[in-house]
């Protein structure tokens, strides 16, 4: 049978070893026999997948270039790029762009979208790599940016293919709040920019049930909840005897505040370990740590900032673990930021079958889930982090029964083998 050709069209590079790429992989990594595919990709960095060959590259990093020099943006990777791929995906900021991350200014979003809006991106070597790829199905995820909602469209429209779509975090509603005049005028573009997009899906997927209730019916699209899958068929890898000191670590980004958060279970464990070291937390993230954020989360004796790591390391680090954390900041902007979204590393802790503690807002869906579920101690409120772990450690019992509740929840609902063989069916099914 020959196989359908699905394009994606994603803000990063597909990488297994990052969140978004990890997602593709662990979406399409195993239709291979079903799909071939090609990626159009809007950041600095390379490929690194065993998935896809075929890629158009749209760096970030060049449209203030292309913008001034009127040069055409993004090219087909080469095979030297695709070898280079493999040794070394990573491709360092340029300062500028670096600077402008990290201080997240409104007005660099508002700027490069207009830049990328005005450079010469219709490029005739992105449409013959379009054309020449053919794809039947073209799988488009809603971002924040502007500039990824003009590509989708661009392509819908040259290919004559409605979108597949997948929304993982709240882009749509007015429910925010910032005293910024950009930010609300930047939020009112992509509300626009949205429902302009909308019309050119044929189907949207999210990750929870409140973001499809509320998207449903503002954008009346067909919609349906795709979550993380995981294979649970496997023995569990519980663990038996709990560590001394106990192990607390966190994998994962520290945007969003949620690194002030991690601040507080800090601060709990100082108290705790007042007189003796009882519970040490281990940090694994990506995140640039600021002077401030490294003085509240290294210290050295009740906590450890270990860097980032590759996706494997961090599991082999989980296994060692005897609670996992997931945490959201607890500041009205971030919480409203993030009040629809699911992080898909919880389908990873659940499969690291350890006691999963979750501090977050009582109003945010994976609180929700998570306590709906039964399958993690959720904290809605700082003040309680410490009286939380205080019980774990005098209770160790707790965390064989919470890491047997993740586990389950995860078998429950997350079972890869049935989850890709539904997503399966619904691509194969269109037309």
């Amino acid at each position: 049978m020959e196989k359908k050709r699905i394009l994606i069209i994603s803000g990063e590079a597909w990488q297994d070893n990052t969140n978004g790429g990890n997602v593709l992989t662990n979406l399409f990594g195993s239709m291979s026999d079903c799909f071939e595919y090609a990626q159009i990709y809007c950041n600095q960095n390379l490929p690194n997948n065993a998935v896809c060959k075929h890629y158009f590259h749209l760096s970030e990093a060049e449209i203030l270039k292309a913008f001034f020099t009127r040069n055409p943006l993004g090219h087909k990777l080469t095979e030297q790029e695709l070898r280079q791929a493999a040794v070394s995906p990573e491709v360092p900021d340029t300062p500028l762009a670096a600077w402008a991350r990290k201080l997240r200014f409104d007005i660099f979003y508002t700027l490069q979208d207009c830049m990328f809006y005005c450079s010469y991106w219709k490029t005739p070597a992105l449409a013959d790599f379009i054309r020449q790829f053919n794809p039947d199905i073209v799988f488009a995820p809603l971002y924040y940016r502007i500039h990824m909602h003009l590509l989708d469209r661009y392509v819908s429209r040259l290919t004559g293919k409605k979108l597949v779509s997948y929304v993982s975090d709240d882009y749509y509603s007015y429910r925010q709040f910032s005293l910024s005049p950009v930010y609300w005028f930047n939020r009112w573009v992509l509300h626009k920019n949205i429902e302009a997009t909308s019309k050119y899906i044929q189907l949207l997927y999210t990750m929870t049930r409140e973001q499809l209730n509320e998207y449903r019916d503002a954008l009346r699209v067909p919609m349906k909840i795709l979550r993380k899958a995981a294979n649970f068929d496997d023995t569990p890898p519980f663990k038996t005897t709990p560590n001394t000191p106990l192990k607390l670590l966190y994998g994962g980004n520290l945007i969003y505040n949620r690194w002030k958060t991690m601040a507080f279970v800090v601060n709990a464990l100082r108290s705790i370990n007042r007189n003796e070291v009882l519970i040490q937390l281990y940090i694994y993230s990506q995140t640039t740590l600021t002077k401030q954020m490294e003085q509240a989360l290294h210290d050295g004796r009740n906590s450890f900032f270990m860097g980032k790591v590759s996706a494997h390391d961090l599991e082999l680090q989980q296994a060692t673990a005897d609670i996992l954390l997931h945490v959201e900041s607890f500041d009205l902007r971030q919480r409203l930021v993030t009040r629809l979204s699911f992080s898909t590393k919880l389908v990873d802790l659940m499969h690291s079958a350890r006691c999963i503690v979750a501090i977050c807002w009582k109003e945010s869906s994976p609180y929700k889930y998570l306590h709906t579920q039964d399958a993690a101690i959720c904290v809605d409120h700082p003040s309680r982090i410490k009286d939380v772990l205080l019980r774990l450690l005098y209770n160790p019992t707790l965390l064989n029964t919470y890491a047997n509740k993740a586990w389950a929840c995860g078998k429950r609902n997350h079972n890869k083998k049935e989850i890709i063989e539904n997503l399966k069916n619904e691509l194969c099914a269109i037309h």
